[in-house]
């Protein structure tokens, strides 16, 4: 009957060790998901530990431009409100005087010297060519301040 026993022990201790192994394997498995799962998540996070320091960087970069234009518009504002200050103190200055012509809208003056004489022959122009002639000179508004451009 011993024998028997042993005989039964030794299948038994056989089952077992057929169901750890199988046990081993699913675990080994669900190790192997774990650790998958884990290096998935290391990437994401680290993903998005590198998004959020390069939006902090391009939210710094866009704060400091937004203060360069800011600053930039300052001066413009600055150098407009001078120049208008400039343009109000000249117009207070010449209500007392009259307005004083620019020289090309000037009547020309008379010379008392005699006209000189033409030369002989008039320069020759290529055929079809029109003769040409200068524009007339314009007065320019001296009231206006100067166009400033704006960034």
């Amino acid at each position: 009957m011993k024998l028997n026993d042993l005989k039964k022990a030794a299948a038994k201790a056989q089952q077992d060790l057929q169901f750890v192994e199988l046990k081993i394997a699913e675990l080994q498995q669900k190790a192997k998901v774990a650790k998958a799962k884990s290096e998935q998540t290391r990437l994401a996070h680290k993903s998005a530990r590198k998004s959020a320091k390069q939006a902090k960087k391009l939210a710094s970069a866009a704060e400091e431009q937004s203060r360069e234009q800011r600053r930039v518009l300052e001066k413009a504002q600055k150098r407009l409100a001078k120049a208008l200050k400039k343009v109000g103190k000249g117009k207070s200055k010449q209500q007392g005087k009259p307005a004083r012509q620019p020289v090309a809208a000037r009547p020309p003056a008379t010379s008392k010297r005699a006209p000189a004489k033409k030369p002989a022959e008039a320069p020759k122009t290529q055929k079809g060519a029109a003769p040409r002639q200068s524009a007339p000179a314009t007065a320019v508004n001296a009231t206006q301040p100067p166009i400033i451009p704006t960034l």
